[in-house]
């Protein structure tokens, strides 16, 4: 597998070999000085080319790059594909058979003065006509948590609860993927979004618990991780219905804690009707 060195100077090289290649930025994880760095990080990087159609229209340049194992174009998509002859951004998700991977975005250059707005952190490996507009961004800022206003925090709130009748449907009908696609996709981001509330109140609103919450069990205590684990049910429909109750009685916990915290009205009596509810459709399922 090549290290990050050896990835980074076959990036450089084939950039400085290439009048086409105007400027370039990694991104991502490899970018955040607070992300998670390992062999498993992919590179995100971005070309700031000349002309982009130079390069979508014959894909084979980047074979230069490695060996191949497998590359997806999601720019271009069945429900979206690709105009040609535009200019557009394009990417390439590319993964090595060594273990790399490079999440590479293609950008006409006419384009590099919208970076002076960007403020998620960003590395500049290249700038060959020192563009003022393309600068290093070492913050993670615009990642932090914002605090919710009040409409939000009643609408988080209506919309678990009403995501948890889905989940109880589907346990009575022994629906077992609506049942669990109800859980994990639909009622477990708004409990998500609501212990991210918390963490941000912890730690004053300067914190990210990253994609797809990747970095949570840095800001919980052990006790919290553990409770955070057990709200996740396997396959069975008893399993899925005794974490539904977990996951709902701690989420009532953490939208208490919040509400206080801004202020804000907490449903108790809409939250107690549902959880009522839920036992009487549970009991028998």
């Amino acid at each position: 597998m090549r290290t990050e060195k050896e990835m980074l100077d076959m990036i450089l090289e084939t950039a400085n070999a290439d009048a086409r290649i105007r400027a370039v930025t990694m991104e991502g994880s490899r970018a955040n000085p607070n992300a998670v760095h390992d062999e498993y990080s992919d590179f995100d990087i971005t070309f700031f080319v000349t002309d982009v159609r130079e390069f979508t229209r014959d894909k084979e340049w980047i074979h230069r790059l490695g060996d191949i194992l497998i590359v997806q174009c999601p720019t271009d998509w069945y429900s979206h594909p690709y105009d040609y002859n535009s200019r557009d951004p394009f990417a390439f998700l590319i993964q090595f058979a060594d273990g790399n991977r490079i999440d590479l975005t293609l950008r006409d250059v006419g384009l590099i003065s919208g970076e002076a707005e960007n403020k998620e952190p960003r590395i500049v490996l290249l700038n060959k006509d020192n563009f003022p507009s393309l600068l290093p961004i070492g913050s993670e800022e615009a990642f932090f948590f914002q605090p919710p206003g009040e409409m939000e925090f009643y609408n988080t709130c209506n919309e678990f609860r009403w995501l948890c009748l889905y989940v109880a449907k589907g346990v009575c009908r022994k629906e077992l993927y609506y049942s669990k696609h109800a859980y994990d996709v639909l009622a477990m981001p708004m409990f998500l979004k609501m212990l991210n509330w918390k963490v941000g109140i912890d730690h004053n609103f300067q914190v990210s618990t990253g994609s797809s919450c990747k970095y949570l069990k840095r800001f919980l205590t052990e006790e919290e991780m553990a409770r955070f684990q057990g709200i996740f049910p396997g396959g069975d429909y008893e399993d899925i219905s005794r974490c539904l109750f977990l996951m709902y009685d701690y989420f009532d916990e953490l939208a208490g804690f919040v509400a206080e915290h801004f202020g804000f009205v907490h449903d108790v009596r809409e939250t107690c009707r549902v959880r009522h509810f839920l036992e009487e459709r549970l009991c028998g399922a």
